[in-house]
């Protein structure tokens, strides 16, 4: 079998593996409801302390060993 068939076949099974993923992905991609500023702020803060805390267990994972 040919490497670029070979490729194709995995492409079509991962494919089809997470295509429900996208789908949800998609029908939830907008949101319903109207967020206020006060939401979209907290919303803003809590994804800035997410980052921050992955930050530093990286850097503490990398430090250690």
């Amino acid at each position: 079998m040919s490497e670029g068939r070979k490729r194709g076949r995995l492409r079509f099974w991962l494919s089809a593996k997470f295509r429900p993923f996208m789908d949800i992905t998609r029908k939830y991609k907008e949101p319903k409801i109207k967020m206020t500023r006060g939401v979209r702020l907290a919303l803003l803060m809590l994804r800035v302390y997410l980052i921050l805390m992955i930050i530093i267990l990286v850097f503490k994972f990398a430090t250690t060993v």
